[in-house]
């Protein structure tokens, strides 16, 4: 008690924000945690984790958001970096409302590195927002203030969770991975063509990014956007099945077809 009690008092006095959590229906939860103890399992030096997908509306922001509560759970000092400064939905999402200072404000050297840090009613769980959407998100990410933020939160925070934007259709999410530890790809159940997972997979490959597994995402989600069940990996290590997030929505590209998603 004495050391958590030592480290708030260490820290800057962070303004806050109250993120409305909805709970989450048992097998839901357990499947977060069972990501949550896999990213634990892989390695004593994994404190930065990338949430990516290949393409948007995958359910990758929900995934990380609730990974960054269920480590908090834990009693571990824990960070959401959103990093999706294109199209964020993590205010709008959590009912966060008001206007603050974020990950673009610093980057574009509007705001110090402790004003864009919020706490929120959990004393474990930190957020940075994005703030304003930016022109150009690849430029922000790849200079140096961004290397130092990760530095320092680093310091600060037992882990800190980074949610990406979606790999394929712009650079910024394999840039910003790039500078994790590891990262998880997130894959919607049924939706997600085949060959957009392993363009995604590839591209992630080719950047040296160490890939630590895949979440099989909405699997078996019900009307009210729950479901569950184990998913696969598509020989990234290993699957899981989370059924949270938004109503399925289509994109652009074929879907896979039955012989595929066997194999």
């Amino acid at each position: 008690m004495e050391q958590q009690q030592t480290w708030r008092r260490e820290l800057p006095n962070y303004k806050q924000v109250a993120p409305e959590i909805e709970d989450l229906p048992f097998q839901a939860k357990e499947a977060i945690n069972v990501l949550r103890g896999n990213i634990q399992l892989s390695g004593a030096n994994l404190k930065v984790i990338a949430i990516t997908s290949a393409v948007a509306n995958e359910g990758k922001s929900s995934i990380a958001f609730r990974l960054t509560k269920s480590l908090a759970g834990l009693k571990k000092r824990t960070l959401y970096l959103d990093c999706d400064i294109r199209n964020s939905v993590t205010m709008s999402r959590y009912g966060m409302s008001g206007q603050v200072q974020g990950l673009t404000e610093y980057l574009c050297g509007a705001a110090a590195m402790n004003d864009i840090v919020y706490r929120t009613p959990d004393k474990y769980m930190d957020v940075i927002l994005t703030g304003a959407v930016a022109p150009n998100p690849s430029e922000l990410v790849s200079g140096k203030l961004f290397t130092l933020l990760l530095d320092e939160m680093r310091k600060r925070y037992d882990y800190i969770i980074v949610d990406t934007p979606p790999i394929n259709p712009v650079i910024d999410g394999t840039m910003i991975a790039k500078r994790c530890d590891g990262t998880v790809m997130v894959i919607e159940s049924g939706l997600t063509d085949r060959m957009q997972a392993v363009r995604a997979k590839r591209q992630l490959e080719y950047a040296g990014i160490k890939l630590l597994g895949a979440v099989l995402n909405k699997v078996g989600a019900a009307k009210k956007g729950y479901g569950y069940g184990y998913g696969y990996g598509y020989g990234y290590g290993y699957g899981y099945g989370y059924g949270y997030g938004e109503k399925n929505q289509k994109r652009s590209g074929k879907k896979a077809d039955k012989k595929e998603a066997k194999d």
